[in-house]
């Protein structure tokens, strides 16, 4: 007679599929260059003034990002590969839409943003 309990068992048929989903995940992560946001003004100004208040401006929209990530809702990976992948996709999705929210929020103060690829 087995030791383990019925109950105990899809956690355990689970298991390998959870690792393999992350595994996934983080081969796929580490293929993608990393890019970042630059926002330039619109006018071309960059003096002691302009410095200060792009600071104050990001600091402004990147506060509009944080609460429109505090409202969503929150997802769940589930227990299957299907589960994994469906939230790497609403992630992605999510993460967009913030990225939006961050290009429009600084557009509206008079910046344009530039796709950078940090060089290793």
């Amino acid at each position: 007679m087995s030791s383990t309990s019925p109950a105990s068992e899809p956690r355990r048929r689970c298991a390998p599929v959870l690792i393999t989903a992350i595994m996934l995940a983080n081969v796929a992560s580490a293929c993608v260059p990393r890019t970042a946001m630059r926002f330039d003004r619109y006018d071309g100004r960059s003096d002691a003034g302009a410095v200060a208040q792009f600071q104050q401006d990001d600091a402004i929209c990147k506060g509009e990002a944080a609460k429109a990530q505090a409202m969503a809702a929150p997802i769940h990976m589930g227990r299957s590969l299907a589960d994994a992948m469906e939230a790497g996709m609403l992630e992605g999705q999510r993460n967009q839409a913030l990225r939006q929210i961050m290009v429009g929020c600084m557009a509206g103060r008079g910046y344009s943003m530039t796709v950078v690829t940090p060089q290793p």
